[in-house]
């Protein structure tokens, strides 16, 4: 894959210089761009259009997620809701069919900023069958499709199950029938018109000022130590996902936020230069804030809203992460708890599990591992499948018996990571 990448930066190279020097027909595009379908035998991929240039008869595709904004000759601000139109150079200008006519092209842009669309899929993720799941990616019809991320979500009571993700998509985003990892066998099978007035909206000013209002809270976390934010926090998915941090945003603490998660997804991005992996990634349980006075009892962390809404503040965040060529020792895959809750000790991490992160090879030397003992930067562990399935909230378990434990994993068990701290 890497010398695939690296062949087709070539050819987008060589592409500018030929453009420059030899084009016959040269287009400026406007904001929102259209982007480029190239294709190169059984091969396709698509980069940002800026200033187009082709020679006399050549064609080239454009793809806009909404449809065009177009002015022609013909007509100012023609909009075609297609979402791939083909253009063909002669003449010094470029032409294209409108209703069955033929045009003449002066410039053009997206009729909307440039974002993936999400579909249902009539495919379930896994131990998702009772909710939407719902993949943020594009349909290329013929060529095939680029898939950013799965969700699982229930719609009803509005609530994150959890994501999955194939760490990382390349650079260039080559468009196939098929591709590595989880996410293939999901379809794009039913567009969803995603409306923000669908979710509850909550921004981090809410929560900002929720703690600043509410005494206790004050008192205890000042204004500065959780923030609301998107749970993915890979900068390879952000602008992806974006548009959808109603459905997936969280309150972090912001040394985990900032600190070992951040130097988690370095370490795994400088992995997947070499492999794959796929990861899961939700939250469990809700924070128990410990007993202050002799009459209180134990309190779970909840930020009461003006608008009447209450936002709980997860326990734990977790990622499940596994290769996607399994090694022959598996110590690739484990499953990461972050506890994002200020007043979980070291010394409590063992209720939970035994940390295995010094022997996952490719953490071993990272930044990551040198940080992750210390509560400043986040506290975190990495812990065996095995030992958390049936821990977590919303962990997608295993479908293979488990014998040596004597557990049915057809039958849920109720115990939550929450409660297993708690009854240390």
């Amino acid at each position: 894959m890497k010398s695939l990448n690296v062949f087709i930066l070539g050819l987008i190279g060589l592409a500018l210089v030929f453009e420059a020097v030899d084009a016959y027909c040269v287009l400026e595009t406007h904001f929102p761009k259209p982007q480029i379908i190239t294709h190169f035998g059984s091969k396709h991929w698509l980069t940002e259009a800026t200033t187009i240039s082709r020679d006399n008869y050549e064609s080239i595709d454009l793809y806009c997620s909404k449809g065009f904004s177009i002015n022609s000759n013909v007509e100012y601000n023609l909009l075609n809701e297609q979402k791939r139109i083909n253009l063909t150079c002669y003449g010094d200008e470029f032409h294209t069919l409108w209703q069955s006519e033929e045009i003449q092209i002066v410039n053009l842009k997206c009729m909307d900023n440039q974002i993936y669309p999400m579909y249902e899929s009539s495919t379930s993720m896994a131990a998702c069958n009772e909710y939407m799941s719902l993949v943020v990616g594009q349909t290329f019809g013929e060529y095939g499709s680029i898939k950013s991320v799965a969700i699982c979500y229930d719609i009803v009571k509005q609530q994150l199950k959890y994501v999955s993700y194939t760490a990382y998509p390349p650079k260039i985003k080559l468009i196939e029938q098929s591709e590595v990892g989880q996410l293939n066998h999901l379809g794009l099978d039913i567009e969803v018109i995603y409306s923000k007035n669908l979710f509850k909206s909550f921004s981090s000013l809410n929560i900002h000022e929720a703690f600043l209002k509410d005494k206790h809270l004050k008192t205890l976390f000042g204004s500065d130590t959780f923030e609301y934010a998107n749970l993915i926090q890979d900068d390879a998915l952000r602008s992806d996902l974006d548009q959808f941090q109603d459905m997936l945003s969280i309150v972090w603490l912001r040394a985990l936020r900032n600190g070992n998660w951040r130097h988690f997804l370095n370490a795994l991005r400088d992995a997947s230069a070499d492999a794959k992996y796929d990861v899961n990634v939700g939250v469990s349980g809700t924070i128990v804030m410990p007993t202050l006075h002799a009459c209180d009892d134990n309190r779970t962390l909840s930020i009461e809203l003006d608008s009447g809404d209450t936002v709980n503040v997860p326990a734990h965040i977790w990622a499940h992460v596994r290769p996607v060529e399994p090694t022959v020792n598996g110590t690739d895959e484990f499953v990461l708890v972050a506890h994002n809750s200020p007043f979980f000790t070291t010394r409590e991490r063992n209720g939970l599990c035994e940390s295995i992160c010094h022997e996952v090879p490719w953490l071993q030397k990272s930044l990551f591992s040198r940080l992750r003992h210390y509560p400043v930067y986040g506290l975190v562990q990495c812990c065996k499948v095995i030992d958390v399935q049936h821990k977590l909230d919303h962990f997608p378990k295993l479908l293979t018996p488990m014998p040596e434990l004597g557990l049915n994993p057809e039958i849920p068990v109720s115990t939550t990571t929450e409660r297993a701290v708690n009854s240390l």
